[in-house]
């Protein structure tokens, strides 16, 4: 008798690599360029007191310079049309600039969690809302008219964003200031989709009391920021949208900081240079 025919087993499906004609990765330059004005802002999103902040700018840099060859930009290009083959790669569904800011806001969430960590053993509270940069020279605190104007009006909502839980915070942020969907936040919080959900509602409600609870004085400038007359409970997606241009980071700062990680970099590489080979 004739066994019967049975067909061939599937092979082993590959893991997933670049599509043809992929972008090319950036430079670390490029990298610390586009960089460094998001994580300047994210950083403090995430609870970093600004006397760490230089040393947490970084470690987030180190790590983006260690996994840069891992970084995917394919991963953000959109599904071919119709589930078909496409010649090349389908359109980015973000920029490039916000595929960057994604990726290193993973290596920041990852660095900070660690960070408080250590904070919370040494029995400290990162500070709150502060200056923007932890550099020489403090001037006299602005009037709320004034601290409108370049990176202060980002500091405002930084300060109420502070207000938050962390664990609804960094929710907040990723949803609604990067613009990560709800399963993409639930992958990479380990977290199940109807929690980020739960968790994203109960942030803005905190954000729009944060709000609420400002002086007088405060609120008139936070009505500036937003240039709208509607009431401030109502337009807190408002002000959240105008902090995601990022104002640079002054150019003196911009440069010492990257001598700093230079230097590490370097002072890495020469400890490698120096350790024994490994044992065949």
């Amino acid at each position: 008798m004739t066994p019967p025919r049975t067909s061939p087993s599937a092979p082993p499906s590959a893991p997933p690599s670049a599509p043809p004609s992929a972008p090319a990765r950036p430079s670390f330059e490029t990298v610390y360029a586009v960089g460094l004005p998001f994580l300047h802002h994210a950083l403090r999103w995430l609870g970093v007191s600004v006397n760490d902040l230089d040393d947490m700018l970084q470690e987030v840099f180190l790590a983006a310079y260690r996994g840069l060859a891992s970084y995917e930009p394919w991963r953000f290009h959109a599904a071919p049309a119709g589930g078909l083959a496409a010649a090349g790669p389908p359109p980015l569904r973000i920029t490039p600039e916000a595929a960057l800011h994604r990726w290193l806001f993973g290596i920041a969430w990852r660095k900070t969690s660690h960070y408080h960590a250590r904070a919370h053993r040494r029995r400290e509270i990162p500070s709150g809302a502060g200056v923007s940069w932890p550099f020489d020279g403090r001037a006299p605190a602005p009037t709320p008219e004034q601290s409108l104007a370049g990176a202060d009006r980002a500091e405002i909502v930084t300060a109420l964003l502070l207000k938050i839980a962390p664990e609804r915070r960094v929710i907040l942020v990723m949803y609604d200031l990067l613009g990560v969907a709800v399963a993409d936040i639930a992958g990479e919080l380990s977290l199940n989709e109807n929690t980020v959900r739960s968790r994203l509602r109960l942030a803005r409600e905190d954000f729009r009391a944060a709000v609420a609870r400002q002086s007088a004085e405060r609120r008139s400038a936070l009505c500036a920021l937003i240039a709208s007359e509607r009431p401030l409970h109502t337009s807190a997606a408002t002000m959240l949208h105008a902090v995601r241009a990022f104002p640079p980071v002054p150019a003196p700062a911009a440069r010492a900081l990257r001598r700093r990680l230079q230097q590490r970099i370097d002072e890495r590489a020469a400890i490698a240079r120096a350790a024994p080979p490994a044992p065949w």
